[in-house]
């Protein structure tokens, strides 16, 4: 039997919801579209060893904030929370600048 992925929801159905049905209803065939190849198949990564271990600055900022004990908001960007910190503590955080 065909497989239908839901394009559009509808009363108890969600859009994404795949459904295995014998026949369409011509009421319904704008809200599906049919699906080609394996269903709900897995995912793999284009390059499987990149990833996002690498903190922001920002990141970095703010937990040095909370080791010190510092409040801040975590809405703001990186600029002005380096604002925050003691003197010379940014220069200690990112030597290389």
């Amino acid at each position: 039997m065909p497989k239908f992925e839901v394009v559009r929801g509808w009363h108890g159905v969600k859009a994404g919801d795949v459904l295995v049905l014998d026949k369409v209803h011509p009421a319904l065939e704008s809200h599906l579209r049919l699906m080609q190849g394996e269903a709900g198949g897995e995912l793999t990564p284009a390059t499987p060893g990149a990833g996002t271990d690498v903190k922001s600055r920002k990141e970095i900022i703010a937990e040095r904030l909370k080791e010190l004990g510092i409040e801040f908001k975590g809405n703001l960007g990186a600029e002005k929370l380096s604002e925050l910190l003691p003197p010379g503590e940014l220069e200690n955080l990112f030597p290389a600048e």
